[in-house]
C-alpha cells in the first residue's frame, strides 16, 4: 500500500492530465476588464456599469436599446400602474437623465413625468428600512412624476423588509439575457471597445454572480471528478479567514475605532471612548475585554453578523453593561446568559467568492457602514450614561 504522499502525487497527476481542467486554467487566463481592475463582485461598480448601459447618450453607441429592453422587463414585473409595456414605447428617450448614487440610491432615471429607481443588491441585502425611505425621497424630490421602483439581485430574491411601495424584482440573469441578445444581434456594427467591454462584463455577471458561465460548469464537473483531493486541498491549504483578518482591522482604523482582540473568523473593535471606560475584567475574549462591538465571518454560512457582545466578565461589570444595553431604543431580548447580543445586523458574505480579496472585502463593508455606525452610536450613548459607575470598576 503507497503512502499518504505517493497518493496525493498519484491524485494530482490525473488532475493535471484532466482535459476539463487545461480549459478552466485558459479561461482564466483570457483577459477580462472586470477580473483585472477587481471589481468583479463590487457593488457600486456594477451600478456604474449599468448606468452606462441604461444611458441612451452612452458611448456604447446602442443609443435606447439597453434601456428600453430594461424598461419592458420592468413593466412586466411590476405591480404599480404607473409604468405598462406600451407606456415604454411611448417614453421620450431623447431627454432622460440617470443618476448614480444619488442620495444614497445607486441608480435613478429621470424622465419627463416618470422616475424608476433601481436599489441594486450584489452582495448585501437591505436594512434599516432602506427601500422605504428610499420611496420617500423619491416621492419629496419628483412629487409630479409617475414613480417605478426596483430591486435588483443576481437571482431576483425579495427583499427582507416589505416596502409601502411595492417593488418590482428583478435579476442579473434577465441582464445576462438582455446583453447577449444585443451582442448577438448588433455586435458586428458597435465599436470595438464598446463590445470588448460589454462582452467582458456578460461573462463576469456569469462567472462570478449567477455562476453560469461554461467555466462554472467545468469547475462543478472537475471537483466532482478530483473531490477527494479538493478536500485535501482544502482542509490542509490557505486559511481564507485568517487572511482576511488584516483587512478588517484596517477598515476599523479608518473608520475611527479601536481594533480589539480577535479569533479565527471574529474581528473586533470598540470606539475610542468605550475603550477609555470600560474595565477589562472578561473572561471570554482574548483581550479580556467585557464588551465588544464583533463582526463574525466565521464558518462555512456565507453571512457575516455584526453584534453588540457583552462577554462574560465580573458579575458586576457584567450587569452593569447589561442595564445599559437593555436601555437603548431598539434593543433585542438577549438569549443566554453570559454571552449577550442586544443588537445585531447581518449581511450575505460568500468567503469562498470574496477570499481575500481588500478592495471587495472593504467595499462590502463600506456597504454596511451606515448599519453598523447607527448601532455603534447608540450603543455607545447607552453604555456612556454609567461611564462614572464603569470608571470606578476598573
Amino acid at each position: 500500500m503507497s503512502d499518504p504522499r505517493t497518493q496525493i502525487l498519484d491524485r494530482y497527476r490525473t488532475l493535471l492530465n484532466d482535459d476539463d481542467f487545461e480549459r478552466i486554467e485558459i479561461g482564466l487566463k483570457a483577459p477580462n476588464i472586470f477580473s483585472i481592475l477587481g471589481v468583479s463582485r463590487t457593488e457600486i461598480r456594477h451600478s456604474n456599469f449599468l448606468g452606462w448601459l441604461l444611458d441612451p447618450n452612452g458611448s456604447h453607441g446602442l443609443g435606447k436599446l439597453f434601456l428600453n429592453r430594461f424598461l419592458r422587463d420592468v413593466a412586466a414585473r411590476s405591480e404599480r400602474k404607473d409604468l405598462d409595456e406600451i407606456r415604454v414605447e411611448e417614453l421620450n428617450y431623447d431627454d432622460v437623465e440617470i443618476r448614480r448614487e444619488w442620495r444614497h440610491i445607486d441608480l435613478l432615471v429621470i424622465f419627463q413625468d416618470l422616475v424608476v429607481c433601481i436599489e441594486n443588491k450584489v452582495d448585501s441585502s437591505d436594512h434599516s428600512d432602506q427601500l422605504n425611505t428610499y420611496a420617500d425621497v423619491v416621492k419629496a424630490s419628483f412629487p409630479g412624476h409617475h414613480r417605478v421602483f426596483v430591486y435588483l439581485t443576481p437571482d431576483g430574491d425579495r427583499p427582507n423588509d416589505e416596502a409601502r411601495v411595492p417593488y418590482a424584482l428583478c435579476s442579473y440573469r434577465d441582464i445576462i439575457v438582455f446583453i447577449d441578445r444585443v451582442l448577438s444581434v448588433h455586435g458586428a456594427s458597435m465599436n470595438e471597445a464598446a463590445f470588448r467591454y460589454i462582452k467582458d462584463y456578460s461573462v463576469t455577471l456569469k462567472r462570478e454572480l449567477t455562476k453560469t458561465d461554461e467555466l462554472n460548469q467545468l469547475a462543478k464537473q472537475i471537483f466532482k471528478n478530483h473531490e477527494e483531493l479538493f478536500r485535501f486541498i482544502l482542509e490542509h491549504g490557505t486559511d481564507v479567514e485568517s487572511d482576511m483578518m488584516p483587512v478588517f482591522r484596517d477598515k476599523f482604523k479608518d473608520w475611527g475605532y479601536v481594533p480589539a482582540s480577535e479569533n479565527k473568523g471574529f474581528a473586533r473593535f470598540l470606539t475610542p471612548a468605550l475603550e477609555d471606560v470600560i474595565p477589562r475584567k472578561g473572561v471570554g475574549l482574548p483581550g479580556k475585554e467585557s464588551f465588544a462591538f464583533e463582526v463574525d465571518f466565521y464558518g462555512k454560512k456565507k453571512k457575516a453578523k455584526f453584534k453588540a457582545l457583552i462577554a462574560p466578565s465580573d458579575e458586576s461589570v457584567h450587569r452593569l453593561l447589561a442595564k445599559a444595553l437593555s436601555e437603548v431604543p431598539g434593543a433585542k431580548q438577549p438569549q443566554g446568559e453570559k454571552w449577550l447580543i442586544h443588537f445585531d445586523h447581518t449581511w450575505d458574505f460568500d468567503k469562498e467568492v470574496i477570499g481575500n480579496d481588500a478592495i471587495e472585502i472593504n467595499q462590502i463593508l463600506d456597504k454596511q457602514r451606515e448599519a453598523i455606525k447607527e448601532i455603534v452610536e447608540k450603543v455607545e450613548a447607552g453604555i456612556l450614561n454609567y461611564e462614572k459607575e464603569l470608571r470606578s470598576m476598573k
